[in-house]
């Protein structure tokens, strides 16, 4: 069985049951957050180079480093601050660190599971894995940017058949999975 990752903190927003137990606990991939730590990295350079090179209006790179430090932060922040996780039992999804938005969803009440990539996505091995409750059809959760969403949609229907088979009931067809 998964363990929390150390990032997770004391994950006092994850309510485990006694029988509980972590199978996959993540956040987004870094790939789409990419792009954020590079402009973070570059206005730093800049900065570095322009209070070298500025002489006396080095404060114009100053705010440069000040200015990428507060890019690279804030996807940092963005990324991190959004948890998954997979239980025996239930599917969280957490935003937040200070304020918290926690939604779990506990197995009986699933109806579909699916996943979706962008040929990008697919070439970068990551995507999204959407949840749906049964008699709303509405999607419940969904793990953006999870990396490789098919192996968690597998876990997720490998879950769901262990729930059923123990329940003896008949559960969603195995093509609506």
């Amino acid at each position: 069985m998964a363990e929390l990752p150390a990032r997770f903190g004391g994950a006092d927003w994850l309510d485990l049951g006694p029988d509980e137990e972590v199978l996959w606990a993540g956040h987004p991939s870094v790939v789409p957050y990419l792009g954020g730590f590079a402009l973070g990295a570059v206005l730093i350079v800049a900065g570095v180079a322009g209070a070298i090179l500025l002489g006396e209006f080095a404060l114009v790179g100053v705010l440069g480093i000040a200015a990428g430090l507060a890019v690279a932060g804030w996807t940092y922040y963005r990324r991190i601050s959004t948890g998954y996780v997979i239980t025996t039992a239930e599917v969280y999804h957490k935003e937040g660190l200070i304020a918290r938005d926690v939604t779990q969803i506990r197995y009986e009440r699933v109806q579909n599971t699916s996943f979706s990539q962008t040929v990008l996505e697919r070439t970068l091995s990551y995507g999204d894995v959407i949840i749906t409750s049964a008699g709303t059809g509405e999607v419940e959760i969904t793990l953006h940017n999870v990396p490789n969403p098919e192996r968690l949609k597998r876990l997720l229907s490998e879950q769901l058949d262990d729930v059923y088979a123990s329940s003896g009931a008949a559960g969603p067809a195995r093509s609506e999975l």
